[in-house]
């Protein structure tokens, strides 16, 4: 327990941590803020109050830029210093990733009406933003159509729930834990003990291939042992293998003869995690090996698969 304790942080400190990383990003953002749009207010400014000679175009322009900057700016202030008040109202509510889905519409509802705020003072009345939205919706998106194509099914990822994170998937022959779901990418584990080395998978893959979701307890693996000659004793032989491998902890294993056009089998069923799905069906082969007799009377059947 004290090991645990020093090894897992507390809560109170991992909220620290993300208060301390939330104020440098404020920080950095008003920073930027304040570097590119003081200089801006300093020129229309002074262009308005005839300073320095400014063409009326020009002033304009920069007007336009500060309504612009101003706007989305703030909408950015904004989502900074809230994001986080906002997502704790729903800590205790769903999963994780409905959480992640709840904080990208927030933020895209924030920009949105950031653009509104901007088309009306630039004088674009209610109908003309909605129709001027559409169109450029439409536009933009059949120009970046596959990033939109991710971006729906990145919608669909979160809300079906093929899997979770935390969830151990099969998808076009890339396997592991799934550690984040993004809008473009999953990123996927094959082993969640080591942080260097992770898969990202397009979330278009997850469109066209099918999905094996393992889950993250146990689930049912198999394979099959093909016999060369069937001993006289098999009977008994399969007996002492059921024995044996009832002794295997956490195994679960079933042992039972069956056949097909290749020969006669010894179909293999056991469960596991995922973790230990490799280790288990080692030993339990090694088991079988010693028992059968291999080398003399077995041959190796074909490549273990999972039911």
């Amino acid at each position: 327990m004290v090991k645990d304790s020093i090894l897992r942080p507390s809560r109170a400190k991992l909220n620290k941590v993300k208060m301390r990383f939330a104020h440098e990003q404020l920080n950095k953002t008003i920073l930027f803020f304040l570097i590119v749009i003081l200089p801006i207010i300093a020129v229309d400014l002074a262009g308005r109050q005839e300073i320095i000679p400014v063409p009326e175009v020009l002033l304009k322009i920069l007007e336009a830029i500060i309504v612009i900057l101003v706007s989305f700016g703030g909408a950015t202030l904004f989502i900074r210093l809230t994001i986080n008040f906002i997502m704790n109202q729903f800590e205790g509510i769903g999963q994780q990733e409905e959480r992640i889905l709840l904080s990208k519409l927030y933020i895209l509802v924030v920009y949105v009406l950031a653009t509104v705020v901007v088309f009306l003072h630039m004088g674009i009345g209610i109908q003309n933003v909605a129709l001027f939205l559409g169109l450029t919706a439409t536009g933009f998106a059949f120009a970046i159509r596959d990033v939109v194509l991710s971006y729906i099914i990145w919608f669909m990822l979160l809300t079906k729930k093929p899997f979770k994170i935390g969830d151990y998937i099969n998808v076009a022959g890339q396997e592991g834990q799934v550690k984040h779901i993004g809008m473009f990418y999953v990123v996927v584990d094959a082993s969640p003990n080591t942080y260097a080395d992770y898969t990202k998978i397009p979330n278009k893959v997850f469109l066209e291939k099918p999905i094996r979701n393992y889950g993250n307890d146990k689930f049912f693996s198999k394979f099959e042992f093909y016999l060369e000659s069937v001993p006289t004793d098999i009977i008994d032989r399969l007996e002492r293998i059921r024995e044996k491998g009832s002794t295997l902890k956490g195994a679960d294993a079933t042992f039972y003869l069956n056949s097909d056009s290749d020969g006669v089998k010894i179909t293999v069923e056991f469960k596991t995690i995922y973790e230990d799905r490799d280790i288990l069906r080692d030993r339990l082969m090694s088991m079988m090996l010693q028992e059968l007799n291999f080398n003399r009377e077995t041959r190796s059947a074909a490549s273990p698969q999972t039911l």
